[in-house]
Parts: structure tokens; C-alpha cells; sequence
């Protein structure tokens, strides 16, 4: 088996640990009251256990505003300990899981350089070997599976740009699996305590590329193909569910844009940057993940592969 383990950074010289000093000072000057909560949620992230929701132990209101400053201080707290962000991830762009969730709004929040992972194409593989990624540190935080396309920027985007104009800044497309998590039991929570605990992200296994340039100007075929590709999810050789592009907020390149949009009015986060990679939001429903569970997909309708993976949880 191919085996994928996340990776870690960490500062091992003299700029780095400045870099760290400087980081730690932008730390201090952030509110206590959600320095507490960021280091609440990451804590039991990084330590693979469930806590009670942040907005149960808030006086006032606990809102989405709120919680992106959370998602800001996280992402301090997680670069003072040595982990680089990648980019970002798209939450709820699928409105057909909003009544299970009990949530009315889409969320983003920041993936890393350790949470997101390459599949060997399947070339690279010996032969009968398969993928095993190995999911143990996130076992006890009840991890689902999610299909999603991602994007990989070579340009900053705008909010105003037409679906060609956005597909001229990615550099690439992938086909992935996120792998979600909740820190809440049983997948309880408010939309903002959703946002406050990285939008679900626990890890996010990126497929084969699909490099734009390579292949002319985007065009309108790959806008329409964006919309009505198709995607079967089947656990263990049974077809499980099945999703479309235009489940997610009507195509990929629309989520894409929606992400712009709610980052242009955030006054505590970044706005996207050139280099970084967005996956945006599952096809289908999100399945819970079981120990030595074969995950795969078939696509129809667009030039990506389907994914092949074998997960272990302990």
C-alpha cells in the first residue's frame, strides 16, 4: 500500500524562530476572549478529542462575525507552531445538507500545508498496491468523507469576474476528497460553531491535477462541464450516493466566487492570494469514515479521475 501521513513544518533556524517571535507578539494583541476560544478548538483538533460547543459557553452572542475571528486566531496560533497555511476550504456550499446539519449559510476557513495531501496518480503505483491513508489522529472526531473539486489560484480573483475570467486565475483542477471532522459530539453545533472549528476540515487528499494552461484558454465547454458533471461515491464497492457540480452553489466556479465575495467583507481574514488552493465544498452528502474503509469515485463529464482510497482510523 501507498501510505499518506500528513506532514509538519518547523522552524529550524535563526529568521524562522523570529518569525515566530514576531508572530507570537501578533498573538498577544488579539482579544483574550477569543484567544481562549481558538485555543479551545484547536487544542482538541490537534489532540483528537470532542468538546462541548463555543457558543455554549458565550454570555452574548456568538455569531459568524465572531467566529472569523476565531478561524484568524487559530490560524496565528497554528503558525506560531510552525504550520504553514495552504490555502482555503468552502463549507455548506452544498444547500442540501443544511437540514441535517441544522446550519442556513455557506463558511470557509483555512486549510494547511500538513492537512492537505497528494494522490499518486495511479501510474505511480505498484501494481495491486492501494492508496492507505492513515486518519488515526483524526479518529475520535468522527470523520466523514467528502467529494469536492479543488482549485489551485495562479492569480488573485475578484468577486465582479465572469466565470471565464475566474477560470483564467486557477492554474489547475483536481478532483479530492476533504476529510471532515467535528470537535462537537455527534455533529452538533451552530453554523458559527461550525466556522470556529475550521469549517470541519480535518484533511483534504487532492487527486490528479488538471493543468489549465497546458490545454489552451479556459473556454465555455469547461464552464458547462464545471455545472454538469456527475460523480458516484461508493464505500466498499457499493454505490452510496451520487452529486453534480451544480450541487454546490451551482458550480464549483460559482462556490469559488462566493468565497471571494464573503472574504471581501471579513475585516480580520486575508483575501485570497496566488498560490493557494480552494476546494469548494462536497458533491454529495458527507458518510462517515470506518476503519479499513475502501472509498472510491467515478466522474462523468469532466477530464478528472476518480479517486481510489483505503482509510485507517486505529
Amino acid at each position: 500500500m501507498a501510505s499518506l501521513r500528513p506532514r509538519r513544518r518547523w522552524y529550524a533556524n535563526t529568521n524562522d524562530i523570529e518569525g515566530m517571535l514576531n508572530e507570537k507578539s501578533l498573538w498577544e494583541t488579539i482579544d483574550p476572549s477569543i484567544r481562549k476560544l481558538a485555543v479551545f478548538s484547536e487544542h482538541a483538533r490537534a489532540h483528537n478529542y470532542q468538546i462541548p460547543m463555543l457558543s455554549k459557553s458565550q454570555h452574548g452572542t456568538f455569531d459568524q462575525a465572531r467566529a472569523y475571528q476565531v478561524a484568524a486566531a487559530i490560524r496565528q496560533l497554528r503558525e506560531m507552531n510552525g504550520d504553514v497555511v495552504a490555502g482555503r476550504k468552502l463549507g455548506f456550499t452544498n444547500k442540501q445538507l443544511w437540514p441535517e446539519y441544522g446550519v442556513d449559510e455557506s463558511n470557509w476557513s483555512y486549510v494547511y500545508e500538513n492537512t492537505v495531501l497528494d494522490l499518486p496518480e495511479k501510474g505511480e503505483l505498484s501494481e495491486g498496491k492501494v492508496v492507505l491513508a492513515d486518519i488515526s489522529h483524526l479518529s475520535a472526531v468522527e470523520p466523514k468523507i467528502e467529494p469536492e473539486i479543488v482549485f489551485g489560484l495562479k492569480e488573485t480573483i475578484d468577486p465582479s469576474m465572469s466565470d471565464l475570467q475566474l477560470l483564467e486565475c486557477i492554474d489547475w483542477l483536481a478532483h479530492g476528497f476533504e476529510i471532515v471532522i467535528s470537535i462537537y459530539p455527534h455533529w452538533r453545533f451552530t453554523a458559527a460553531d461550525a466556522t470556529a472549528a475550521f469549517a470541519l476540515h480535518g484533511l483534504l487528499l487532492v487527486g490528479p491535477r488538471k493543468w489549465l494552461q497546458k490545454e489552451g484558454p479556459p473556454n465555455e465547454q469547461l464552464v458547462e462541464s464545471l455545472k454538469k458533471f456527475t460523480v458516484e461515491l461508493h464505500q466498499n464497492g457499493e454505490k452510496v450516493d451520487t452529486g453534480s457540480g451544480t450541487n454546490v452553489l451551482g458550480s464549483p466556479i460559482n462556490a469559488l466566487r462566493h468565497l471571494a465575495e464573503m472574504l471581501a467583507k471579513d475585516e480580520v481574514n486575508k483575501p485570497l492570494e496566488a498560490g493557494e488552493v480552494v476546494t469548494t465544498g462536497t458533491l454529495t452528502r458527507a458518510l462517515t469514515i470506518n476503519n479499513n474503509d475502501h472509498w472510491s469515485t467515478k466522474i462523468d463529464g469532466i477530464d478528472l479521475p476518480g479517486l481510489d482510497v483505503t482509510f485507517k482510523l486505529h
